[in-house]
């Protein structure tokens, strides 16, 4: 683990937007990930299934994409959003609203087993030293530090008085693109999210392409492959096929053929029909 300072070549550049940059950075993993394109992926901590779904297949279309995800590592959204990112092959960057130690040392449940995956791909960051344990207060400074290291930021699932909202805020008020995914009317998850775009403060984000252009997702990263070179759109020639039928038909394992679907359908070259199946467009 290291400690830089804004005054420090390998510093950040994005969080010198911000009007206190965290001094010193806490950096646990690769230095380098904080450097690259990324879309931060937040959200409330009562998910929905709906609402990890869609974080999970977001953040796997980032890692497609080549593009880092930043979330906060907290319950909910945000660890849906790390995972997400993994399993699809990408990169994470975790801020923590603790120090890093405070943080190792109490990590529970189904975040623990993330830890060092996300460290050997990407990092662990935080403003806090210890042995700072977590309070209201960090929580709402590190929304702002999430907030500067993305190009974009997608709200997910946000209730009423939730913590992404102050997230939105500082993408605002920093300039950054903001994007909110529209939920079911009537959906405790979503009344943050509908009030953001009812309101004209964030895009409605109908697609992942949305994001990924926003960030500058490389010509040739998205660029279409040839449809006798890739074997799940070689699979669909005949028809449409539901998710098993493609893996039994390409012997490909479940991560990595959702990572391939996601990046098919942000190409446009797989269109998802109502019964689950996929179809070539």
């Amino acid at each position: 683990m290291i400690a830089l300072a804004p005054s420090d070549p390998s510093y950040p550049s994005a969080l010198r937007d911000l009007e206190r940059p965290p001094d010193p950075l806490w950096i646990d993993g690769l230095i380098d990930v904080l450097a690259r394109p990324a879309v931060a992926i937040v959200g409330t901590r009562r998910m929905t299934g709906y609402g990890e779904r869609v974080a999970r297949e977001l953040a796997m279309a980032c890692a497609a994409a080549g593009i880092v995800v930043v979330s906060g590592f907290a319950q909910g959204i945000d660890t849906a959003a790390h995972r997400g990112a993994l399993d699809g092959g990408g990169q994470t960057v975790a801020v923590l609203g603790e120090s890093i130690t405070t943080f190792r040392t109490t990590v529970r449940g189904r975040r623990r087993p993330l830890v060092p995956r996300i460290v050997a791909s990407g990092a662990l960051i935080s403003e806090f030293a210890a042995p700072l344990t977590p309070r209201y207060w960090t929580f709402a400074q590190r929304n702002a530090t999430i907030a500067a290291l993305a190009r974009a930021v997608v709200v997910v699932e946000a209730g009423e008085g939730s913590g992404a909202l102050i997230t939105a805020e500082d993408t605002r008020r920093l300039g950054r693109t903001l994007f909110a995914v529209p939920g079911p009317l009537g959906s405790a998850a979503s009344i943050g999210t509908n009030a953001l775009i009812a309101n004209g403060f964030a895009r409605a984000l109908l697609a992942p392409d949305q994001m990924l252009r926003v960030v500058g997702a490389t010509d040739a990263a998205c660029a279409p492959e040839s449809a006798p070179t890739d074997p799940v759109l070689a699979a669909l020639r005949d028809g449409p096929l539901g998710v098993d039928e493609i893996a039994q038909r390409c012997r490909m394992g479940g991560a990595e053929l959702r990572s391939k679907i996601a990046l098919l359908l942000v190409r446009g070259q797989l269109a998802p029909l109502a019964d689950g199946r996929f179809r070539r467009t």
